[in-house]
């Protein structure tokens, strides 16, 4: 692990596992806590943690990375991510530059906002997610040699897939009538109303009486789903986005189908989409084998608002399937409320305490936002103990002694 000393005076690099041995009573002291912390939740594995402090100086990025380091040891595949957005003191302790990292993803790579394209940058997966991430209302239609469909969307959210060139045999009409649900004579009344009106032909054989409500539901739920798995392989071809408003992608008839979670069903995520490219490129390996580091990135105007953001949820759920063990750095609890933003989002937050420094009425009040909050704490570090009192030297060293040798 490579770290830049900037301040030979106050250097927090110095107290890096990095620059201890295995053996030294400090390593220890972090291979304890990683046991501990692994232990309080027993019933529930633990993949994802906040690590705070009350106010600053406490030591808690220090831990953070101390901690990631000893779990990076077990073989797991461990990411820090440094989301103190006000004061990113993590990423200055790495020797990489911190030009693009967690604010750039938010802001940047999931806030891109597509008018066309090719399906060549941008896959299908992306521009639905980017669409649903933006709440976007909206209709993508997308088009190659075989193929063209319309996706509508109405505030981020899939409603409906128009498959505008169906090959005649899957149209909804001649799929009733093969199931003599409809007649000929019947479906060429319809079709004759819906060249004079914008509603589909479902709803049209619904309000003329034709077909029953339960039927052009089931019928179209099998539309759906060739629909589906028809923009789910789609791999080349262009996109174009145009506006469309709420009273137009109406229907009379309520499918009652969550497109967007037949859509997941339907793909996989692809690692050589734009958003997994991006992300993938956001992140830095360290010199400890395991052990990843994704940066803060520019410090914005709004980090409680990033942070709190759909899209800072869609990439953190994308990491957990990447990493086996997430560390997330936050800023003190006391001044501001982003550790209390992002910790529903982990499985609990652990607060680093500084020996002899911090008032306990502040500790108490943050226990307390905590607890109203209703966010589990997992455990607390108390940090720069001074061992040579109260007898903590003396038991240290016997105990360290008989086991390591002197």
């Amino acid at each position: 692990m490579i770290f830049t000393k900037k301040d030979k005076k106050n250097n927090e690099a110095d107290n890096l596992l990095a620059n201890f041995p295995s053996g030294s009573r400090y390593a220890e002291s972090y291979r304890t806590l990683r046991t501990n912390l692994f232990f309080s939740m027993m019933e529930n594995e633990i993949k994802s943690i906040v690590v705070t402090s009350s106010v600053q100086g406490e030591g808690k990025t220090n831990t953070a990375i101390n901690l990631a380091h000893t779990i990076a040891q077990t073989d797991r595949r461990v990411l820090l991510m440094d989301c103190d957005l006000r004061r990113p003191h993590m990423t200055s302790l790495f020797s990489f530059k911190n030009d693009f990292g967690l604010t750039g993803l938010i802001t940047e790579t999931l806030g891109t906002r597509l008018t066309k394209g090719s399906l060549d940058k941008f896959s299908v997966e992306d521009l639905i997610q980017l669409t649903k991430l933006q709440k976007r209302t909206c209709c993508l239609s997308l088009e190659n040699e075989k193929t063209l469909v319309d996706v509508l969307f109405e505030k981020g959210r899939m409603v409906d897939i128009y498959w505008k060139n169906r090959p005649d045999s899957k149209k909804l009409a001649n799929t009733l009538i093969r199931e003599n649900l409809l007649t000929e004579k019947e479906a060429d009344l319809a079709l004759g109303h819906q060249k004079k009106s914008v509603q589909r032909l479902g709803s049209i054989l619904y309000s003329m009486g034709f077909v029953s409500e339960k039927d052009i539901s089931k019928a179209l739920s099998v539309h759906t789903i060739e629909a589906v798995k028809t923009i789910s392989s789609m791999e080349h071809g262009s996109f174009v986005f145009s506006g469309i408003s709420s009273d137009e992608i109406k229907q009379t008839i309520n499918n009652k189908i969550d497109f967007g979670r037949l859509y997941s069903e339907f793909t996989s995520t692809r690692h050589d989409s734009y958003i997994s490219r991006s992300i993938e490129s956001a992140i830095k390996p360290t010199d400890t084998e395991n052990l990843f580091l994704l940066p803060s990135g520019a410090v914005p105007p709004n980090p409680s608002e990033l942070l709190g953001s759909s899209r800072t949820e869609f990439l953190l759920e994308y990491l957990k399937n990447r990493f086996d063990f997430i560390i997330l750095d936050t800023p003190p609890v006391m001044p501001v409320t982003d550790a209390l933003i992002m910790a529903p989002r982990t499985d609990g937050t652990l607060f680093v305490i500084k020996s002899g420094h911090t008032d306990r009425k502040i500790v108490h009040e943050m226990i307390a936002q905590y607890k109203k909050a209703n966010q589990p704490i997992l455990g607390a570090v108390l940090n720069r103990v001074d061992m040579q009192k109260e007898g903590y030297y003396r038991y240290y060293k016997k105990y360290y002694s008989s086991y390591y040798g002197k």
